[in-house]
């Protein structure tokens, strides 16, 4: 079950987990877990958002990550042990593997593009809840041009058009994201952008730490350096030139749902939220 992400695993960890944690620690906290919970990570990668799960539900819950890459959960399964994180159970599986249920929380970070039968996904994980149980995603977007992810992408495109790929964005808009859930017989309470920074001490290094990521690991591989130094060229003539410094503040999408008619927690609210049934309907506090 190899997968792209497995060549570029190990350098991912290294240059983007460290910049991307924050964003999976807002998804954590706003989800609000509780000790003693089950928790479903699907599309784990490697892990920091399980960890982070795993450490708030505590020795009496427990957690399972799922991921389709093995080195993914390699990565993540050596960190969980590394931890000393007995209730992490690390798994190859696809992200509709919602076996173990029933869950308190599904959590998906920044792998809704990757999961081509994101209906079905969906679907099962609303299966698999407990009554008062919940589904929280985060994906990037809304986009902005000036991203530097953006202006690379537009780079390649301009360059090797045959090698552009569309961006790996979901449509993030709150009407979208309530129809996505909607499909799966879920009901949207809570749809908010966040915010971090990212900062690169040079445009250089954004565009080569680039390759520690799919889809541009795999583009790079196929274009070789010298072509690809072609599109660097290009992209640091956008940015102010190669030894200019990044930085930027990139919006991640958070929403949470559940089971029409149950109540669920959230953070940031006084009281539970009573998840309504009738599509269009808001929810309500008690």
């Amino acid at each position: 079950m190899a997968t792209p992400w497995d060549r570029a695993a190990r350098g991912y960890v290294e240059e983007w987990v460290p910049r991307f944690t924050p964003y999976h620690l807002d998804l954590v906290h706003e989800t609000k877990l509780e000790a003693g919970q089950r928790i479903l990570v699907a599309c784990c990668g490697p892990g920091s958002e399980v960890l982070a799960a795993a450490r708030t539900v505590g020795e009496t819950g427990r957690v399972r990550a799922t991921d389709r890459s093995p080195e993914m959960i390699n990565i993540c399964r050596e960190l969980a042990e590394k931890a000393e994180f007995a209730n992490v159970q690390c798994d190859l599986a696809d992200a509709s593997d919602a076996s173990g249920g029933l869950w308190d929380v599904v959590v998906c970070a920044f792998g809704l593009w990757q999961i081509e039968d994101r209906a079905g996904a969906l679907t099962a994980w609303g299966r698999a809840l407990a009554s008062s149980g919940k589904v929280a995603v985060m994906t990037w977007g809304p986009p902005e041009e000036d991203d530097p992810f953006e202006r690379a992408g537009s780079c390649l495109e301009h360059l090797e058009p045959e090698f552009a790929r569309p961006s790996p964005r979901i449509l993030s808009q709150r009407d979208v994201m309530a129809q996505m859930f909607e499909d799966a017989q879920l009901t949207m309470v809570r749809h908010t952008v966040v915010r971090h920074t990212l900062a690169f001490k040079r445009a250089e290094d954004f565009f080569h730490a680039l390759r520690e990521t799919y889809p541009w690991c795999d583009i790079w591989e196929q274009l070789g350096d010298a072509r690809m130094s072609r599109v660097a060229a290009r992209f640091y003539g956008l940015v102010g030139g190669p030894d200019a410094p990044l930085s930027w503040d990139p919006p991640a999408t958070l929403a949470i749902a559940g089971l029409p008619g149950s109540e669920i927690e959230v953070a940031s609210r006084r009281a539970s939220v009573h998840v309504p049934i009738s599509k269009g309907s808001s929810p309500t506090l008690k």
